[in-house]
This record gives structure tokens, sequence and C-alpha cells, in this order.
């Protein structure tokens, strides 16, 4: 018993023991508790922001936004703690507050649609703005809320707890939201040739009586590639050329089919995917082959403002330079380059004669959007307006403004001046052959040939 007591404690076994015994609490350690103030916020905004619709990844005029995350511990942190935020003045505060309950956003918001038609007096509650991803990112607070509603058209309850559109306006009706089509992915979606459906044929109506009513609107010698059966669904779907400007025409296509009047969709997306594989491989071809085209075409110098560029991606390379090598707040050089092509891109903008007006600067500084950077119109007044270069590149990729090449006047001359050695090289053969001497081998006929060639040159 003494040996074995001794051996169960010598010093060996000791140390293996204590070992296992670190290992095993190691191992099941817990991870630290929550403070009693992150569970409440964890449970307080996690629930109410799964059901918001930005959330459910519904469009906003300030951009994407990340859907609230799974708020578990500390390693899954909640959403508002993910965002990356930045303080926002009281007008980027009230313009969003106001596309929330705009027209635009409520035809296609249906969380907060319901949320306005339950309520009797159309109120929505203040807590469900304030958990929307893109309030949490702007850091905006109630007071913060009722503060820039002070000169909205929107009303608000006298606590401050809701907000409803002016004079409870009717809401309007539910739409099914359109494709994004101003995703790079889709900008060149059609430049093999637009695909488009149209829906709601009459069932008397065959795809023949859909091809003979869009070819008498199609462009002079523009003619329809493809036309499909119409399905069960009333669905017709056709190809057509690449054109100038053939997006925009099969957008506001409309035709009469048997006294109903329909109109096309451009295809996008998985619709688009899902048609293409039942086109027929030549006409897949096609569009390929049409694409490749266009693509290689786009790849062409340009010219914004006085200065000149590769293609576009040089032009979005030149920009981020211009942001990334100013400090937050310093103001662009009227005098130097970068304002000036900073102000000519602003011409490509949507709104760029609205958003102009009035400008004396241009200053680079933190947006209100989020931890990124943007440029900022300084106005008459010290009042200041941030602007998009993302909206001004792509209406630039859409219509590029390529740089026009001019023949010079050697190059004009060329051909005249091609004539002129002709001339008299024949002028010498004739004498060559009338005198029998060749005129390659006779000096005198030589030098006449070579001071020929100089005159035409200089000419």
């Amino acid at each position: 018993l003494a040996r074995c007591h001794a051996r169960s404690f010598s010093p060996a076994h000791e140390t293996s023991a204590m070992a296992a015994m670190i290992d095993t609490s190691l191992k099941r350690k817990d991870p630290e508790p929550e403070t009693s103030a992150e569970a409440s916020v964890a449970t307080t905004v996690a629930p109410v922001a799964v059901g918001t619709a930005e959330s459910r990844g519904q469009a906003s005029p300030v951009g994407k936004e990340n859907a609230a995350p799974n708020d578990k511990g500390k390693g899954d942190e909640p959403g508002a703690k993910r965002l990356k935020s930045a303080p926002a003045g009281p007008a980027v505060v009230r313009k969003q507050v106001e596309y929330y309950l705009s027209d635009e956003n409520l035809r296609h918001d249906k969380f907060f649609s319901e949320k306005i038609a339950s309520d009797a007096e159309g109120w929505l509650e203040m807590s469900l703005i304030l958990s929307c991803n893109k309030m949490k990112t702007m850091k905006a607070t109630k007071e913060d809320v009722v503060a820039a509603l002070k000169d909205s058209r929107l009303e608000l309850k006298e606590d401050g707890s809701a907000v409803r559109r002016p004079g409870n306006a009717p809401l309007p009706k539910l739409e099914a939201k359109p494709q994004h089509q101003s995703k790079k992915n889709s900008m060149h979606a059609h430049d093999g040739g637009v695909v488009a459906g149209i829906k709601g044929v009459p069932a008397e109506q065959s795809w023949m009586q859909v091809k003979e009513q869009v070819k008498g609107k199609l462009p002079e010698k523009v003619s329809l590639w493809h036309v499909s059966e119409v399905n069960d669904k009333g669905q017709c779907f056709l190809v057509a050329p690449p054109f100038e400007g053939d997006v925009r025409f099969f957008e506001g296509l409309e035709v009469e089919l048997g006294g109903v009047k329909v109109k096309a969709e451009v295809c996008y997306g998985e619709q688009l995917q899902q048609t293409l594989k039942t086109l027929p491989k030549h006409i897949r071809d096609k569009r390929e082959k049409e694409s490749r085209k266009r693509q290689k075409e786009r790849n062409r110098p340009i010219v914004v403002g006085s200065q000149k560029f590769v293609n576009v991606g040089a032009l979005r390379g030149k920009v981020k330079e211009i942001l990334n090598s100013r400090s937050d707040g310093e103001a662009l050089k009227p005098e130097g380059t970068d304002f000036k092509l900073i102000k000519a891109l602003l011409g490509f903008h949507p709104k760029g004669a609205v958003k102009s007006e009035g400008t004396t600067g241009i200053k680079v500084a933190k947006s209100p959007q989020g931890d990124t950077r943007c440029f900022y119109l300084l106005k008459q007044g010290g009042a200041e307006e941030d602007v998009s270069m993302k909206k001004c590149i792509d209406a630039v990729e859409l219509n590029p403004p390529y740089v026009t090449v001019e023949k010079s006047k050697g190059e004009a001359a060329t051909p005249a001046a091609a004539g002129v050695v002709m001339a008299i090289a024949g002028a010498g053969e004739e004498v060559g052959k009338s005198t029998g001497v060749d005129p390659n081998q006779d000096p005198e006929l030589a030098a006449k040939a070579e001071q020929a060639k100089d005159e035409a040159a200089k000419a």
C-alpha cells in the first residue's frame, strides 16, 4: 500500500495529472457573459430590425444596407454595432425619413405599408423608423428625427412617438419591386442585343401577330432575330439586334394585339438567364459575338472636360486617387486639374445642372452614409451638399465621350502625294521604255524620282 501510495503521488504522475486538469479547464471555459446593457440592446433592437424593409434589401436613396445579423453573443455582434457609422446632419435624416413614407418607397415596401394600414390614423411608429439600418448607420435618435422633420410636410405626434404622411394621404397600390438595372453586372446585359418579353398576349393572338406589330415600330433596317411562341401564361419573348438606343426603345414599347394594348418588358437577372436558355444556339452565338464586339468598341480613349483617359476604368481610378490623396475637409484648388475634372464629371450626373447651381467650391470629407469618403459641393452662404461620383461615372459608361481622332494634314495629303509619286514614277517608266533605259538603273531618272518623293512628302 505504501508503495502504491507513493507511486500514485510520484512527481511525474502529479505533473501529468495537473496538465490534464489545466487542459480540461481550458476546454470547458465558457464564453464571457454579456453585460446587462449589451443584453438589453440585443433584446430590444434585433427583433425589430429583422422585420424592416431595409433588412430585407429594400431600395433606398442612400445605397445598400446590411441585414441585421444574429446576436447570440459577443462573437456575433448586433447589426447596429457591426455597421460602420457616422453622424448625419438634419438634412440627410429628413431626406431618409421622407423617402420611407414616400409613394416611391411604399409602393414596393410591403412591411411599412402594412404597418401604416394597420393604424386607423395612418401613423408609423418612430421605433420602426429608428430600427432601419440606415438610421442606425447615421446614429439618428428620436430627438434627431423630430428636429429634422421640423420643416417637413410629414406629420409628427405631439410626443414624437410616430410619424405619418401629409394629411394621412392614401397609400399607393403595392407593386412588385422592379429589377435593379443600374448595377454594374446588368449595365451591359443587352450589349449583344435586347431580350424583351411581352405579357398579356390575348389567347387568339400568336407569335406572328406579335412579330408584325413590333416590326412596324422598329427603326428602319432593323429586323427581329427571334420571336418565341406565346406560352400558356400569355407571354412571348423576342430578341433584337443591337442598335442605338435599343434598351430605351423596348422599355417604352407598347403594341396593340387583338384590341388590347400590351407593353414590352426588358429582361434582367434570373428572367434573362432563363429566357436565354430557351433560345436557339445560333441566336445565342449571335448575341455573344455582338457583345464581344461592343465590349471591344467600349475599350477606347475617352475625354472628360479637357482630360483624356484610356478607358472608363482609368477615369474611375483617377477619381478614387483624388479622394484618397486628400484629408477630410480639404478643398480642391479651383485652378487645379482635379477640381476641373470633378466639375466636368458633375455634368454627367442625372441632376448635375440642379446640383451645380450656386456651387463655389468642392471639398473631400467623410460621407454621411458610412465610413467612406465623398465629394461635397460648397454653396453660396456656407451650405454644402454631397454628390455621388458613382452616378456620374455610370452615366459616362452608358454614353462614353470617346476621343474623336482627326486626320492630320500630312495624313490627309498622303493619297494625293501617293498619286504624284505614281504619276512621276509612271512618267519615268514611260521615258525608260522610249529610251530603252531602266529608270531604276539610270542615276538621273533615280534622282528625279527621289526629288518627286520629297516634294510629295512636303505637300
